[in-house]
């Protein structure tokens, strides 16, 4: 249903906007201005390598949102869970309770000596394997229990009880006329004791918890982005399909300006169009560009969208068009039945595997799925993960073309998760694509991915903006130290090119190939040979792309 209208005069001069999104963007320089560099030699890179193409993955609880549906946590449960992991302690001596040592809620310990709450009751109720499974499941069970309950009064972590009331206040609805314009009282942070009411509007479903959803810092990254009219595509990530439709629904309800924290409304900012509208990228997620990964059958299956090329950049409730497809002349009732009919049975839909290799998953995501619409979500494979000891390498895949230096410099794709552990992924799987090899959370964190800081996220409307920009200088700052690498390597042997290059023009074409393109071809060849990929001219595509700067002749255009 529509969201009820409450007309309430316009936002004063000292009103603060509801959500965060009254940051002016920044005016575009103007001919002849100095470039201002972020970091020295930033301007040794291409402009679409400064601008480069932004894959933004999300994961959803933790991340962008305060519950976990697929654990079965609630937003109280979940604040507590997730500082337990941030309070750091130690182990009395004798009585073996846990004392709370830090002051302020931290990713990582301040000191080696010191272990989080987490950790504790993670050892004072075991869990493995070589339990029986009734005590196993009790064990989870009562530790479940203390690390929800890890702020109540009497609990272990009663001094952190305002960092949990900070974080309650900032997920809140302040705004005055929009609490009173929905009758907004006390947030709900349970959200079994506010199911959606189906007699109600959307608007009002979407506001019954009296707080944000999705954290207002996820709205103000989609704002700033637009506004600078940078190239970015979303990838949704969950193991529950009904939390990713929570998203989905207020993402087009955002994109359309019809969000009721921010619609214009009641004080509300409103934010740019990103529906299509007015010449705008469509954020929307469709049906269509819902997946599932199967970990265990190697594939990436997308049941409502055809397979192959998207034709146009589909609209909610469409599906894109399969290339050649005519489309029924409108009245006529035999030839849309027909068309259904046919449709129907020449359906296929969209599947990627990744038994041999994961080149098909990358380029279809990035040449396909991504081309016909910005957004895409993915269920990922929480029994195959969980049945690997909840192991890095069985987590949410993510596929980077890396190569110790990075080969692909006008895409970057990162991976936003707060369900990442310190000395490990933990859930992510980030892997090389030509190699299939996972990369160590050293090499990934802060270029391919980020360890999402909940209580900073909830607290700081900038965090996303500010941890992107960060990910983007390491990104801009290794493709530059990659070229210098590659760059010494090469002096060694220009001057014999330049010496060369009139002798090539005097050679034969049988002997010009054998000379500058069969020994950067060879090594492709015999890999190609080696692992029989299931598409050849695919891999040997990545193979050639991936060591341009390894050949043992230079090829020059």
């Amino acid at each position: 249903k529509a969201p009820q209208e409450v007309e309430m005069p316009g936002p004063q001069p000292h009103d603060v906007p509801a959500g965060g999104l009254d940051v002016p963007s920044l005016p575009p320089p103007k001919d002849g201005d100095e470039v201002q560099e972020a970091f020295p030699g930033e301007s040794r890179l291409s402009p679409e390598e400064r601008d480069r193409w932004l894959i933004l993955h999300f994961a959803l609880p933790r991340t962008i949102m305060t519950c976990d549906m697929a654990e079965g946590r609630s937003t109280e449960v979940e604040l507590n869970d997730v500082l337990s992991r941030m309070a750091w302690g130690s182990i009395d001596g004798r009585t073996s309770d846990w004392m709370l040592e830090s002051e302020s809620a931290t990713l990582d310990a301040p000191h080696s000596s010191l272990i989080s709450y987490f950790e504790y009751v993670e050892r004072m109720y075991p869990s493995d394997e070589s339990m029986e499974k009734e005590a196993r499941e009790e064990n989870i069970a009562m530790a479940a229990q203390k690390r929800g309950a890890f702020t109540n009064t009497g609990d272990a972590g009663a001094k952190f009880r305002p960092m949990f009331d900070q974080m309650v206040k900032n997920l809140q609805h302040s705004n005055k006329a929009l609490m009173k314009a929905y009758d907004l009282k006390k947030p709900i942070l349970s959200e079994q004791d506010a199911p959606e009411d189906p007699s109600r509007s959307e608007a009002q479903g979407i506001m019954r918890f009296g707080r944000h959803q999705i954290l207002p810092a996820f709205w103000q990254l989609l704002n700033q982005l637009t506004k600078k009219n940078r190239r970015f595509s979303l990838v949704l990530r969950s193991f529950s399909e009904e939390q990713v439709a929570i998203v989905q629904r207020e993402l087009q309800l955002f994109c359309q300006g019809q969000h009721p924290a921010y619609d214009g409304k009641n004080k509300t900012q409103k934010p740019p169009p990103m529906s299509g509208d007015k010449g705008s990228r469509d954020m929307r997620l469709i049906d269509a560009n819902l997946g599932r990964f199967d970990r265990s059958a190697c594939k990436l299956h997308f049941a409502s969208r055809p397979a192959g090329d998207a034709t146009k950049v589909a609209r909610p409730g469409e599906v894109a068009a399969l290339a050649g497809a005519a489309a029924p002349v409108a009245g006529d009732a035999s030839a849309e039945g027909a068309s259904a009919e046919e449709g129907a049975s020449a359906f296929t839909p969209t599947e990627y595997q990744f038994a041999s290799d994961y080149h098909e998953v990358y380029a279809g995501m990035q040449d396909q799925v991504l081309q016909g619409a910005n957004t895409a979500a993915i269920i990922d494979d929480m029994a195959y993960w969980k049945s690997k000891g909840q192991d890095s390498t069985a987590g949410k895949l993510l596929l980077v073309d890396h190569a110790g230096g990075l080969a692909e410099t006008k895409v970057q794709h990162v991976f936003f998760d707060g369900n990442m552990g310190s000395g490990s992924a933990q859930c992510v799987d980030v892997r090389d694509v030509v190699t299939g090899e996972p990369l160590a959370q050293s090499d990934a964190e802060g270029l391919f991915t980020h360890r999402v800081d909940l209580f900073q996220a909830t607290t700081d409307v900038d965090y996303f903006v500010q941890a992107l920009d960060a990910c983007e200088l390491k990104f801009s700052q290794k493709v530059l130290e990659s070229r210098q690498v590659a760059g010494a390597a090469g002096d060694d042997v220009a001057s014999g090119e330049a010496a060369a290059g009139s002798e090539a023009d005097r050679l034969p074409p049988k002997e010009y190939l054998y000379r500058n393109i069969i020994p950067a071809l060879l090594p492709a060849l015999e890999a190609c040979q080696r692992d029989r990929p299931a598409d050849p001219v695919e891999f040997i595509a990545f193979y050639m792309l991936r060591h341009s700067k390894q050949y043992s002749k230079t090829l020059k255009a």
